[in-house]
Order: C-alpha cells, then sequence, then structure tokens
C-alpha cells in the first residue's frame, strides 16, 4: 500500500488522502529507466516540463497551469525553492537516491505556506530497508560522449538503518556549447532511539557545470553556469503518549550560482560573472493528536531564515508560520479535512491560508469522491524586491483561490483504475515587470491569470507483468491582464506507457504528447509572441538480468527523433541511444 507524507505532514495511506495526488514509487523509477526527476515529472497528469535544451538547462515545472515559482519542491521535507528567483530547479536531479515522489496538485499553502501555491512536489530519499549490508555499483555510456557513474552502499541493523549514493555524470550534448557534468551524493539515516521515538536525518550535495547558450536565434559559445546545492536536514519523532506524538525539525538549506560569460573571440565584448548565495536555516515543531480512531489534530510553527548575499544586494528574510489542521474520518468511508495556516514575514503583511478537503468511499461500487478548497499565494523573490533598478519593497504575495473535485474508479480488485478531476484557479497580485519611463523596469503586482482544466488518468495491470497507463490533461490558462494565454501552457497534453517484466527482462515505453503553445524569445527581431508547435517524444529501455547480482540494460531517448523545442530557440536533443550494466550485492 502507498504511503503519503506531504498531505498531512505525517505518514498516511494513499487511500485516505482527500486531495489529488500522484506517487511514484521506487519500482516504478527503476522500471522506467529515467535518468533525471524532470523526466518522470513529464509524465503526471496537471503538470507540464520545459527546459531550455538538452541535460542540464534550465527547467521549468508548470503545475495545473500555474507559474513555475508556484510550485513548492522539497527534498525530505525541505524545500529547495531558491530564495532569489522563487522557483526550484531540478535539472540536475537524478533519481540515482529517490525513493519515492510525492506530487500533490491545488492550493498547498495550509501546511506549507508560500511558494505552494499551484502545487507542491516531495522528493523523498532511499533509507535502508533490508536487513543487513547491501551495495550496487553502475556504468553506462551513450550518445554525445555521455559518461555516468554511480553507486550505493544501504544496510539495515536492529534500530539504525542507513542508504547512501553518489554519482558523476558528464556529457558533451549535441551542440557547440551544450557540455554537462554533474556530481552529487545523499545520505539517509534512521535511528529508533527507544520504542516511542526516532532520529531521521538526511544531506544531498550536488555541483554541475554547464555550457549556457542563448537560443537558436543568438547562439553563445562561451557562456557557463556553475552551480551547487548543499541540504541537511534533521527531525526528531517522539510518541509521548498513545494520542500525542511531537516533532521538532531543522534544516539547513544553501544555493550557489555563479555564471560567466568571457568576451566572444573576435567581438569587444566585455567578460560578464555573476555570483549568488543564498541560504535557508528552518525550524519547526509539529504535534499530532490522535483523538480516538475518527479525529487526528495537527498543529504546529515553523520560523525561516533566509539570506541573499551578491554584489548587487545583500537582504534577510524572516518568516513565522502556525498552521492547525483537523483530520475527521466519519463512518470509516467519509474523510473531511480543515485547517489554516497564518504566515508573517519580515517585509509583507499577514497572510492567512485556509483549506478544506473531503473524500467519500463508496465500497459497493469502489469509487473514492474527491474535493477540495484554499487559498495559496507566494512571497516576493529576493530579486523581486530588492533587485537594483528592479526591485520593489511595497509588492504585495502573488494570491490564489483554488479548488478542485473528481472521483477515483478502481476494478477487478483494484487492478485496474481511472481517475478524472477537473480544477480552477484564480490568481491575483500577479507580480510582472512593468515599464515606469525612461527606459527604467520595476516589479509590481498588476496581473491576474486563471487556469482551469481536466485531468484523466487510466492504469491497467490485465496479466501479470504487465502494466498500461495512458492520461490526458486539457488546460486553458489565460492572463486575465490581456486576455491571451499563459506562454508554454499547451491546450492539450498527453502520456501512455507500458511496462513488462517477464522471464528476466524488463522493458518500459513511454510516450509524450504536448500540443501547440505560445511562447516569446525576447529577441529585437522576433514577434514579441510567437506559436511554437506541438511534439510527440517515444522513449525505450529494455534491461537483462544476467543473474541475481548483475543487470545489462540499453535505453533510447527520443526513439522517433523528432526535432522539438520545449522552449522556443532552444533546441532539445535528438535521439540518444545509452547502454549500462549495474552491479548489486
Amino acid at each position: 500500500m502507498a504511503v503519503v507524507v506531504s498531505a498531512s505532514k505525517r505518514e498516511q495511506p494513499i487511500e485516505k488522502v482527500s486531495r489529488f495526488v500522484t506517487v511514484i514509487p521506487r519500482e516504478e523509477i527503476e522500471r522506467s529507466g529515467a535518468v533525471y526527476v524532470i523526466d518522470l515529472l513529464r509524465l503526471v497528469p496537471g503538470v507540464t516540463v520545459t527546459q531550455s535544451g538538452p541535460s542540464g538547462r534550465t527547467s521549468s515545472v508548470f503545475m495545473r497551469g500555474t507559474n513555475s515559482n508556484h510550485t513548492l519542491v522539497m527534498v525530505d521535507g525541505v524545500e529547495i525553492n531558491s530564495p532569489t528567483t522563487g522557483a526550484a530547479e531540478l535539472a540536475d536531479w537524478t533519481v540515482d537516491a529517490v525513493d519515492r515522489i510525492e506530487i500533490l496538485r491545488g492550493p498547498q499553502s495550509v501546511l506549507y505556506g508560500s511558494k505552494a501555491l499551484g502545487g507542491l512536489i516531495n522528493i523523498i530519499t532511499k533509507s535502508g530497508q533490508k536487513p543487513g549490508l547491501h551495495g550496487n555499483a553502475g556504468f553506462e555510456y551513450g550518445t554525445y560522449e555521455t559518461f555516468k557513474e554511480s553507486g550505493g552502499l544501504e544496510g539495515k541493523w536492529d534500530r539504525f538503518s542507513f542508504a547512501g549514493s553518489g554519482g558523476r555524470l558528464d556529457t558533451e550534448g549535441p551542440g557547440e556549447n551544450d557540455g554537462f557534468q554533474n556530481t552529487e551524493a545523499t545520505g539517509h539515516a534512521q535511528w529508533a532511539v527507544t520504542e516511542n521515538s526516532n532520529l531521521d536525518t538526511s544531506f544531498h550535495y550536488y555541483n554541475s557545470l554547464a555550457g549556457i547558450e542563448d537560443g537558436g536565434f543568438s547562439p553563445d559559445p562561451n557562456a557557463w553556469n556553475k552551480a551547487r546545492e548543499q541540504m541537511v536536514n534533521t527531525a526528531y519523532t517522539a510518541s509521548l503518549t498513545e494520542w500525542w506524538e511531537q516533532k521538532i525539525r531543522y534544516s539547513f538549506f544553501h544555493d550557489m550560482l555563479f555564471s560567466n560569460d568571457p568576451a566572444d573571440p573576435g567581438t569587444a565584448q566585455l567578460e560578464f560573472p555573476f555570483k549568488l548565495d543564498t541560504d535557508r536555516h528552518t525550524g519547526e515543531w509539529q504535534s499530532n493528536f490522535f483523538l480516538g480512531d475518527w479525529d487526528i489534530l495537527t498543529v504546529g510553527y515553523e520560523f525561516k531564515h533566509e539570506a541573499s548575499n551578491n554584489k548587487a544586494f545583500d537582504r534577510i528574510f524572516r518568516t513565522h508560520g502556525w498552521y492547525v489542521q483537523n483530520e475527521l474520518t466519519l463512518w470509516e468511508n467519509w474523510t473531511v479535512v480543515g485547517g489554516v495556516r497564518i504566515d508573517r514575514n519580515s517585509f509583507y503583511h499577514t497572510v492567512a491560508s485556509p483549506l478544506v478537503s473531503s473524500g467519500y468511499w463508496i465500497e459497493k461500487t469502489q469509487t473514492k469522491l474527491k474535493a477540495s478548497f484554499g487559498r495559496g499565494f507566494r512571497a516576493p523573490s529576493f530579486n523581486e524586491l530588492f533587485y537594483p533598478n528592479f526591485g520593489n519593497p511595497s509588492l504585495s504575495p502573488e494570491d490564489n483561490w483554488g479548488w478542485d473535485a473528481g472521483f477515483e474508479q478502481f476494478f477487478w480488485e483494484k487492478k485496474a483504475s481511472f481517475s478524472a478531476a477537473y480544477f480552477h484557479n484564480s490568481i491575483k497580485d500577479l507580480i510582472q515587470t512593468v515599464n515606469v519611463g525612461n527606459f527604467v523596469f520595476e516589479a509590481q503586482n498588476v496581473a491576474r491569470a486563471t487556469t482551469q482544466g481536466v485531468e484523466l488518468e487510466s492504469k491497467i495491470s490485465p496479466c501479470k507483468g504487465l502494466n498500461l497507463r495512458i492520461g490526458y490533461t486539457y488546460l486553458d490558462a489565460v492572463d486575465r491582464s490581456t486576455e491571451k494565454r499563459l506562454i508554454r501552457r499547451p491546450w492539450h497534453s498527453g502520456k501512455a506507457g507500458m511496462s513488462y517484466d517477464w522471464w528476466r527482462f524488463h522493458a518500459n515505453m513511454d510516450w509524450i504528447f504536448v500540443g501547440m503553445r505560445e511562447d516569446r524569445t525576447g529577441a529585437a527581431a522576433r514577434p514579441p509572441r510567437e506559436k511554437n508547435s506541438g511534439y510527440t517524444r517515444l522513449d525505450a529501455f529494455l534491461g537483462f538480468d544476467v543473474n541475481q547480482y548483475l543487470e545489462l540494460y540499453g535505453r533510447v531517448e527520443n526513439l522517433t527523433h523528432e526535432h522539438y523545442q520545449e522552449v522556443l530557440g532552444f533546441q532539445n536533443q535528438s535521439t540518444r541511444f545509452v547502454v549500462g550494466v549495474k552491479g548489486k550485492f
């Protein structure tokens, strides 16, 4: 049975969650052959992923049509969104250390505060599950001189368990300045201090270097980005009585970005270096009260200290958040959840984020009905508040009232399922760049937007080893200030996939369709808005277990050699072939 942590900040079966959630477990991750987290997110209904070129280039995740900085992204419950831009960069995140990914769609500020305006993604890393000591190592080689090495150890003894992994990826990429290098390491340990208390700690580190292309309309031969992230998280949970559980947590997140654009050969261009360091310290206290079998009350307090340091500005944020949520289970099949969070920041006024959701299980027809209504918000980023000749300290948070409703229908003892959801977001006080005269630009709360649509998904396991899935999303995303489409949001998108295990073979295929969407490049010689053609992409994976310790595999990305641009002006990679080997003990 799948378990979800993000919906209530505690473990609960996915059947008890009254909001629309997708869980990608480790089994699916391994079966897919995916390398990056964003490759898996592309397969989730209601989620659109764009990337400005091949591996390692800037990526954006749009949840139900909201902006990329409207999705809160966490690792083991630790926020990794940049305090500077507000968005999280997932282009460098590989799946090697990932145990599962939880995706909650719709406003989630009731427990998480700022940035969960449109949804939430929680990446949960591996922890030791099997008794004894186990290890693994892998190597793969592919097109564009792509090399990937990885390895890990995990173990479990009595009250202690751990998992650690590391890896390195190098590729020259398809173009002149498309090289990418990434080094990462992850660790996760758990210690049952007593029968009723547990200490959980994890860390993640990555260091990447990527060439920067300005796009096909103005290529740059030598610009590059160097990025580094460090994350540490420690949580202590204790059950003081049968009905009272306490949790305290501290986390630290560091983000460094250094970009440089050396002078192009034969030009009078000047070198343009830029460096930015940001830190986030978070402390949290949470209490869960289990009031019988039908009532769970959660209360908590969270404090964040965020600091940004570069040559342009040096600023600090402090945020206090108080939250309460009550989950009632009535007549065993009806769940009602209500809560509110109050946030107060050193630069914006107090924000209250309520949410109510409900789920009703009909045993006779194997149907679950769901609905939710709530508020989400995003606080202005460091750049929007303080960047010289652009920032505006008077900005207000962006505000969203969103709701959704739908159902899940199960068949054949839950071997098949079909789900449908309608969603609607009404967003105001969107922050945009405004020309205030004399070529001076400023961030202002001037825009409004509406996103609404339908998410459909079906899964079926008709026989042992065979799994089929298909999904479709219709999205109507409009800027109400101009009555034009929000850029890079397709009207129609779809996904289909198949996995099959037979004897020692493991096969997987994923097909993605993204329809036409509007975009803009910002180039002076280009129109202010252009249509970006739709595309389809087919990826395939085949693995063979030589024995219980060794696996050989091959992967083909973009099997049909589709030429497409997720971001207009940036060509995505063509067909790539990869072969690899994995060993374990």
